[in-house]
């Protein structure tokens, strides 16, 4: 029976014509698109080198100057000077222009001691004329004794004084020009006049007496 039935599907079928084999549909291939990014570096930019200057140019001045404040500095105390250390220990003596009395000022003495025998042993001394008359000056002097003052001397003249390039008169008293009788004090106050001359040797005017201001050692004081 079964043979039968295979049979009539063959004919069946051969009268159909030629069964066409079905083809499968074939999937669809997918296409994968792939982003490729692209970097772009661009070129480096070549910065050209800046030109050094041949010349060099001139430093600015500046407008102002800021000068930096300093913290105030002690005040320097200044050593006080001894006259008489500057002038090789001698006291000078500056005679005041009132005993002057008009006819001479600027009268000094260089030391306010002279010695016989001990220095100093002379001092110079400078009187200045301050009348126009007055051509020349005498030097009178006396000793009186020293603290006593009992026995003053008599003036003794000693003739007219030298003069020097300012216009000054000046004398060099020394221990020796004392006179030999007058010398045997120890100890003596030596006074001191001044008297002014004119050009015929007449006498202008004098000054006051010049008292107890240089002292004569006959050894050292």
């Amino acid at each position: 029976m079964k043979k039968i039935l295979l049979l009539s599907i063959s004919i069946l079928l051969a009268a159909c014509g030629v069964v066409q084999p079905v083809q499968q549909e074939q999937p669809t291939p997918v296409i994968q698109v792939q982003t490729v990014v692209v970097t772009v570096i661009p070129p480096t930019e070549i910065v050209p080198p800046t030109p050094v200057p041949t010349e060099i140019p001139p430093t600015a001045v500046p407008t102002e100057t800021l000068v930096p404040t300093l913290p105030p500095q002690p005040t320097e105390v200044l050593p006080t000077v001894d006259p008489a250390a500057s002038n090789n220990g001698l006291t000078p003596v500056n005679v005041s222009n009132e005993l002057g009395k008009g006819v001479f000022i600027n009268i000094t003495f260089s030391s306010d001691t002279v010695s016989l025998r001990c220095f100093p042993r002379e001092m110079q001394i400078t009187i200045t004329p301050n009348l126009q008359d007055i051509t020349d000056a005498v030097l009178y002097y006396r000793i009186v004794d020293n603290p006593a003052a009992l026995y003053p001397s008599e003036w003794q003249n000693l003739g007219e004084m030298d003069k020097d390039a300012n216009g000054n008169f000046v004398f060099t008293f020394k221990g020796e020009t004392i006179h030999p009788n007058l010398r045997a004090l120890d100890k003596a106050w030596v006074d001191f006049q001044f008297i002014g001359i004119n050009k015929g040797g007449g006498v202008v005017d004098r000054t006051q007496k010049i008292e107890r201001l240089v002292t004569y050692y006959k050894d050292c004081p």
